[in-house]
């Protein structure tokens, strides 16, 4: 970084941009607003690198728009469009594999540049040019005097009245796990339901030595040229994998491959849309793609502690990183609903003992498990509480098939009373209150309709809480 930092002061006496590589990508795309006047909306998104990135994003940027003559010249400038910056977002490190994690070097920035304009019937081509590319890029040399030459063409209205381009779904991707299989969705979608091709294309470069590092106007389309690789990489193959080389799908956009080498790779994907079989325009996108070796074993640990109102219960505390889905399995061997799909649980063992409780993530797509052997003791037990509970609390019948009566006979407990009642996986499926008159109150608690096994009823008076296990039959 030292060295970058002072090849720009030196240069600056004499170019104040010459080391600019703040850009690793983008593309521009434009819709049709209204077609009675040939009213458009244009686009141009750049994507930065959040940490080697000199300097942020300009503001503004220029566009140049060159009309088509008759010959089929694209060097008359018609006008140019200065963009100002608008705010921009740090996109999510995503592998779009859900067994892996991103390391955390690695950070992107998007910003999205528009601009109205209404063009008069004709061919315009338009064109965004900036130097230079970042260090450290494996298949193109000098990657830090290589610039960018985004291009699109609005067609004629004898092609197309008021065309609207196509545009990607989805931002692409910050970073491919290496050695990983890699599916990412390509895909754009037409506003106009023309007919789409993708394939993998060259990016562009551009003189910057004649048109300067950020060109206002930029040249026209006849000065950006097809940028050079390093052999053996080409636009067909632009990032190395041995075995399982890069491929698009011509209709889906589906970009598979396996990167067998850590770096980073300049990519250019092309979407040319077709209508009646004649070509209106291409979108290319150009990215710097970066492969780095991604963080597997997404599950460290969970810990456990027991419930401060039953020994018996013991809370779970997921600790790993982000995933799909969770498994429990408390590890009861006569009980098939000892389970839970929650991040944190809680469970209610049934008795004294060792259980192997067990954890599997990711378990449709790429399971991954942790287990611990945990000893219960002091189960079944009955609390202080549970022991005035037999006294001033009565619930039956228990064992019951659903339907309890609870009776205050004991002792004479007036004003508001707060049941609750817990399943054995911690989940609260009952919260009442209720307002006690006399000691000689019953109540009526319907568990009708819950699964068969061992709950939890806890009773707050106000002044202590009382529990008693109900079983249901």
């Amino acid at each position: 970084m030292k060295i970058i930092l002072l090849c720009c002061l030196m240069a600056g006496l004499f170019a104040k941009q010459v080391c600019s590589t703040h850009v690793i990508g983008g593309d521009i795309y434009y819709e049709c607003l209204n077609p009675a006047i040939g009213s458009y909306l244009f686009t141009v998104k750049l994507y930065r690198d959040c940490f080697t990135g000199v300097p942020p994003f300009d503001d503004p940027i220029f566009v140049s728009i060159y009309i088509r003559d008759s010959l089929g010249n694209d060097t008359t400038l018609y006008t140019m469009m200065a963009m100002s910056l608008p705010p921009s977002d740090t996109l999510e490190n995503n592998t779009y594999n859900p067994c892996f994690s991103a390391p955390p070097d690695i950070c992107v920035e998007a910003a999205v540049y528009q601009s109205q304009l209404i063009l008069p019937p004709g061919t315009y081509h338009l064109t965004y040019q900036r130097c230079c590319r970042t260090q450290g890029i494996l298949n193109i040399p000098n990657p830090q005097s290589v610039g960018f030459g985004f291009d699109i063409v609005v067609p004629d209205a004898n092609l197309a009245v008021c065309n609207s381009s196509p545009a990607y779904n989805n931002y692409p991707p910050t970073i491919l796990c290496l050695d990983e299989p890699f599916v990412y969705d390509h895909s754009a979608t037409d506003p106009d339901g023309d007919s789409l091709v993708y394939y993998l294309c060259a990016p562009n470069d551009y003189d910057h030595l004649t048109w300067g590092f950020v060109p206002n106007p930029s040249g026209p389309p006849s000065s950006n040229e097809t940028m050079n690789y390093i052999s053996p990489f080409d636009s067909l193959y632009p990032i190395t994998a041995a075995v399982d080389s890069f491929k698009i799908d011509p209709v889906t956009g589906l970009l598979t491959g396996t990167p067998t080498q850590a770096g980073r790779y300049v990519v250019a994907v092309c979407c040319s849309e077709y209508r009646n079989g004649v070509l209106l325009c291409t979108n290319s996108r150009d990215f710097q793609f970066n492969v780095a070796a991604c963080l597997s074993d997404p599950l460290t640990y969970f810990s456990w502690a027991a419930d401060t109102s039953d020994p018996c219960m013991m809370n779970f505390t997921y600790g790993g990183n982000s995933v799909a889905s969770y498994s429990w399995d408390f590890g009861v061997d006569t009980l098939s609903t000892d389970t839970s799909s929650l991040e944190d649980p809680s469970y209610i063992f049934p008795d004294s003992g060792t259980y192997t409780v067990s954890l599997i993530v990711n378990a449709a797509v790429c399971p991954d498990t942790f287990e611990v052997s945990l000893s219960i003791s002091g189960c079944p037990f009955v609390s202080v509480s549970e022991q005035r509970a037999t006294q001033q609390l009565q619930a039956y019948p228990n064992p019951g098939s659903g339907t309890f009566t609870l009776n205050f006979g004991a002792k004479d407990y007036k004003g508001e009373l707060e049941i609750q009642v817990y399943h054995m996986d911690g989940r609260q499926i009952i919260k009442r209150n209720m307002v006690s008159a006399s000691a000689k109150n019953r109540y009526t608690l319907n568990l009708n309709g819950v699964s068969k096994g061992i709950y939890l009823l806890k009773v707050e008076t106000g002044k202590e809480i009382l529990t008693k296990r109900l079983i249901v039959l």
